[in-house]
């Protein structure tokens, strides 16, 4: 089951953690939506045409200038942090499988941090996927959101794991953590697609 031994199970209303809905309707529905937001964008992008994409999402020049040693400092801090929020997710999950607990969606999030780095590496697969960055920013943004949002619910829960292999409150500090990585991450994204635009925009000229 995705949800065995949770105090409560699938719905969208909590008697525990109220407005937030039950952690089960979290892990299964909201913490892996980005992830399927982020799948049927590039489902689409992909189906478009690239000259049909114009503007700020306009494909980069594939060679730009140089990048500087802070650039090259930002893109290696990117990498780390998602290899830190993967095995942020991996001991979350391994927590709860250590009490029996369900795991529900939980990792389909690698799906979305792989994809996230496989694009930002890429540059989009070479200009394929003109528009990669505005979907790389809802998978960590996302991310983020979707994190806070199970912080507050899991911290309004009684500790009933108190004791036990997974703490309540161990827990919420590792999901904070991943909602913080996931924003460090986004800022990065958006730092370093800035640069590779004014790059590109110079290189242009």
């Amino acid at each position: 089951m995705l949800c065995s031994n949770r105090a409560e199970g699938f719905s969208t209303h909590s008697s525990l953690s109220s407005p937030i809905p039950t952690s089960c309707f979290v892990d299964v529905i909201l913490v892996p939506l980005p992830v399927w937001i982020a799948l049927v964008a590039l489902a689409a992008l992909l189906l478009v045409p690239n000259h049909l994409i114009t503007g700020a999402f306009a494909a980069e020049t594939p060679r730009l200038q140089r990048p500087s040693v802070l650039y090259r400092i930002a893109a290696g801090v990117y990498y780390v942090l998602i290899i830190c929020n993967i095995l942020m997710h991996t001991l979350e999950i391994v927590r709860l499988s250590l009490i029996h607990f369900g795991i529900g969606l939980l990792p389909f999030a690698y799906v979305g941090l792989l994809l996230g780095a496989a694009l930002h590496w890429s540059k989009g697969a070479a200009g394929k996927v003109p528009a990669w960055l505005p979907v790389n920013m809802v998978v960590w943004l996302g991310g983020m959101i979707m994190s806070i949002v199970k912080v507050v619910g899991l911290d309004d829960e009684p500790d009933l794991r108190k004791g036990s292999k997974y703490p309540m409150s161990d827990q919420v500090l590792d999901v904070a953590v991943i909602a913080g990585v996931y924003g460090v991450v986004a800022a990065l994204e958006l730092a370093t697609g800035i640069w590779r635009r004014q790059s590109s925009r110079m290189h242009n000229k």
